[in-house]
């Protein structure tokens, strides 16, 4: 059945834009986490030896083309040493919870720097960290048991390719593929973790039963948005492009703005695939909803059924719009990235990395669209490169050059 509230966006992509009838002004909404929290995940993160500022970088060549005011793009692809801002996230969770658990056992403090070292690896011989992904998350979970001198037993879906398998094992982590979807990989590691004492649960998914970790991860997010407002130096964007999955990220960034700038946040615009748009359909209903289907993107990092629980209320009253968009957005988006446009800097982004900014170039063909959101040749847009080439040979195929070209 059609939605009149639905506008299909007129281009050469398969696109559609709903604007939020659930958002409220900026004293009423809601956050996942409080500024207390981000402050001890900016502290903590900030302190771990390998801990750098990512690039924000201007891309005045593509604004230019898309007839905007301004384009950055927060450039994630090498976060921590890995390529993913998942690394933000599951570290630091996976972290918090493995010191708490070594403060309780042996009795005085653990630094995150001697866990990072693994100077506690006798210590933990009897314990592992275990997740599902679609990828990113997961491999910064294994990068963090690695370290700390722990097993990773990650459990990926059917769709997660097998240059991302081969990346997980690389990193050390044992790797348990089922055939299903992202959430029935969740439903098998929730089992696992309910009857074995040794292992620790790191998830960015957050259930009614399930939220202390998922918000950490949010608030480990949440290092993004201090840094591109430092870097911003005053100017602010209009509007952030806001890929979701279960929607961690989305909600984190929602919140870091909402906290850091009030009433001067930029729009949200939330992206996902059209064939796994969880926090679309809800946006619809009004409440969280499951979407069917086997979730198939290359995207693989937005392919969730079912929206966060605790990201939720977040998006519900915090979105000014939502966008599901087809596959062929984000090949383009990746394309432009990898050739840019005069003098802008080249940057490598994956399939999910390039969501972001193939819904600015969705938009931007559609003059009803542009209206609708607001995108008109004095906005100023924000765009997340969330992963960089996280299956190589993907990104080969499909942009037709090396990650690592000059």
């Amino acid at each position: 059945m059609s939605d009149n509230r639905i506008v299909k966006v007129k281009g050469r992509f398969d696109a559609e834009v709903f604007l939020n009838p659930g958002k409220v002004d900026a004293g009423k909404r809601q956050t996942c986490y409080g500024q207390a929290q981000a402050e001890e995940a900016r502290a903590r993160i900030s302190s771990w030896a390998d801990y750098a500022v990512t690039p924000l970088r201007a891309l005045p060549g593509a604004a230019a083309e898309l007839d905007l005011g301004g384009l950055w793009c927060k450039d994630e692809s090498r976060r921590l040493g890995l390529a993913s801002f998942k690394a933000l996230g599951a570290v630091y969770a996976a972290v918090s919870e493995v010191s708490a658990l070594l403060e309780k056992r042996l009795g005085h403090p653990v630094s995150d720097r001697d866990l990072l070292d693994g100077k506690y690896r006798e210590a933990l011989v009897d314990n592992f960290l275990i997740c599902c992904t679609d990828g990113n998350h997961g491999f910064s979970v294994a990068h963090a048991a690695r370290r700390m001198g722990m097993r990773a037993i990650i459990y990926i879906p059917s769709g997660v390719s097998a240059g991302r398998e081969q990346a997980l094992r690389r990193e050390g982590a044992e790797v348990v593929r089922i055939d299903g979807i992202y959430d029935e990989a969740y439903a098998a590691v929730e089992r696992v973790a309910h009857v074995d004492p040794g292992a620790l649960l790191i998830s960015d998914s957050a259930t009614p039963y399930y939220q202390d970790i998922p918000v950490r991860c949010m608030a480990g997010y949440s290092v993004m948005a201090h840094e591109i407002v430092e870097q911003l130096g005053g100017e602010l964007p209009t509007h952030v492009m806001l890929p979701a999955g279960c929607g961690g990220m989305a909600a984190a960034m929602l919140s870091a703005f909402h906290h850091l700038l009030g009433a001067r946040a930029p729009q949200a615009i939330i992206v996902e695939p059209v064939t796994a748009d969880c926090v679309f359909a809800s946006a619809l209903a009004g409440a969280p909803v499951v979407v069917e289907g086997d979730l198939e993107t290359i995207m693989g990092g937005l392919s969730c059924a079912a929206v966060s629980h605790v990201a939720w209320p977040t998006i519900d009253t915090g979105t000014t719009a939502f966008l599901r968009m087809n596959d062929q957005a984000a090949v383009e988006g990746m394309r432009l990235f990898a050739n840019p446009r005069g003098r802008d800097p080249r940057v490598v982004a994956g399939e999910t990395g390039a969501a972001g900014l193939a819904a600015v170039i969705a938009i931007c063909a559609d003059p009803e669209a542009r209206a609708l959101v607001g995108l008109d040749d004095k906005a100023k847009v924000l765009v997340i490169n969330c992963e960089g080439a996280t299956d190589p040979a993907a990104f080969q195929q499909l942009t037709g050059q090396r990650p690592e070209a000059a």
